[in-house]
């Protein structure tokens, strides 16, 4: 794929933007429910290059998907054989801002890809990506305390205005070539290259599974549809990122009602973080972009953005902590690096 230089690729981000206003600006407001922000930030965006990107640490485990820091330390949470030898069953980690293991849980989740955690420490939040649920676990032992359905759940759909997904520069720089026992290596879960990157609905850009029937080496659910990724909590209120639905909820965990929403940037989105209880604005990653963006929790307007210089790892789990954004790159093989840099 031609590499876009960071400029172009924000011209090209706010030309596409502009179309979609244009599309899709309507009466909505956000006491009804939904923003009146269309799927795409409008053109001239405020946005501004990212500073040091910093390396912390390997994430527990053989990955890493979803991330929550808090007083106690980073939260992050990984498949761990949810799809295959412990199905249903998923795995978590807590561990101390210089890397030492806390804590680790084996909730209930099937292909998980968020992990948000309660403000007494108590309890965890977990998007159970492939069984399209919302699990609420104990954050001592796992045990599960409730689940709900993931709103927006679905199939991840793709807009003729989305942009290309970057290169994953560094997963390919860090990862070890697989073979497929000839001696032949194969790419990043076996995807074809293109000219435009990745052959459409390869893993690495978001749409490789759950779209109906099986998937070789991968077992999945047998019906079509993903759900939820990034949890944040902010004052008893649930904020979840669901890819399907190309939407940020805001949920009454006490009702499971959808009292707010507003659309994503792109098809995408991934982490979302919350600094404090109260904050006015939320971070959103998404992955295919290699960007962080600034919402107004109430309008959904970007205020800000960050794009990750080429090379740095992609933003797949990620939160908000003092002043930085933590994320992690879930490239597997037990080396997914814990990163953050000052906002």
């Amino acid at each position: 794929m031609t590499m876009m230089r960071r400029r172009e690729w924000l011209h090209a981000a706010a030309a596409t933007a502009g179309g979609a206003v244009l599309a899709t600006a309507g009466p909505w407001t956000a006491e009804a429910g939904q923003s009146k922000t269309p799927a795409a930030p409008r053109p001239g965006y405020p946005s501004r290059p990212a500073g040091k990107v910093e390396i912390l640490f390997k994430a527990p485990g053989q990955s890493a998907n979803g991330m929550q820091c808090t007083e106690e330390g980073i939260w992050t949470i990984e498949n761990a054989g949810s799809r295959t030898d412990t199905p249903g069953r998923c795995k978590v980690y807590l561990s101390s801002y210089e890397g030492k293991l806390l804590r680790e849980l084996a909730p209930e989740g099937t292909g998980p890809s968020g992990i948000g955690v309660d403000a007494d420490n108590k309890t965890i939040w977990i998007g159970s990506t492939y069984s399209r649920e919302i699990i609420r676990s104990d954050a001592r032992t796992g045990e599960t305390i409730e689940k709900h359905f993931t709103p927006g759940a679905g199939v991840i759909y793709r807009m003729t205005t989305d942009l290309p997904a970057r290169p994953d520069t560094y997963g390919r720089s860090v990862r070890p070539p697989a073979t497929n026992g000839q001696g032949q290596g194969v790419g990043r879960a076996g995807a074809a290259a293109t000219p435009g990157g990745p052959s459409a609905g390869s893993p690495s850009d978001g749409l490789g599974v759950g779209r109906g029937g099986p998937v070789a080496g991968n077992p999945g659910p047998p019906a079509p549809g993903t759900g939820a990724h990034g949890q944040q909590t902010q004052n008893g209120k649930l904020w979840i990122a669901v890819p399907p639905g190309r939407m940020i909820y805001r949920i009454d965990p006490r009702t499971w009602m959808v009292e707010h929403m507003f659309p994503t940037v792109g098809y995408r989105p991934h982490g979302i973080g919350i600094e404090t209880p109260d904050a006015k604005y939320l971070w959103e990653s998404d992955t295919n972009m290699g960007a962080f963006f600034k919402r107004d929790m109430v309008t959904g307007e970007v205020v800000d953005s960050i794009q990750l210089p080429e090379g740095s790892p992609f933003p797949h789990g990620m939160s908000v902590w003092k002043g930085y954004i933590y994320w992690t790159d879930d490239i597997g093989g037990g080396i997914a690096p814990v990163c953050r840099l000052r906002i």
